[in-house]
């Protein structure tokens, strides 16, 4: 059985699709549940790696580049770490 200790640390990430017509009046066509994250081109992979850090600052997670990260973690995940789950109810 999950447990999830703090229901506002849940959250979504939507995406919507927006035309800007001659006027620069923007129209909202769709709105995505669950849109793609996949890169294309490499501006694609800059505009949504700069998203996906910012939605994880707005969340309260503090995104470090990628050079830095490899610095200070292991490569590989330890046995502890690779069983624990960090949403299942702490045993007593």
């Amino acid at each position: 059985k999950t447990f999830v200790p703090h229901r506002s640390s849940c959250f979504e990430l939507y995406g919507f699709d927006v035309l800007i017509d001659s006027t620069l009046k923007p129209w909202l066509l769709e709105v995505n549940l669950s849109p793609s994250l996949a890169c294309d081109a490499p501006l694609d992979l800059k505009i949504k790696a700069s998203m996906i850090s910012d939605m994880f600052t707005v969340v309260g997670f503090v995104c470090q580049d990628p050079a830095q990260r490899a610095s200070t973690r292991p490569i590989y995940p330890t046995f502890e770490s690779s069983r624990r789950n960090p949403f299942q109810k702490p045993q007593r």
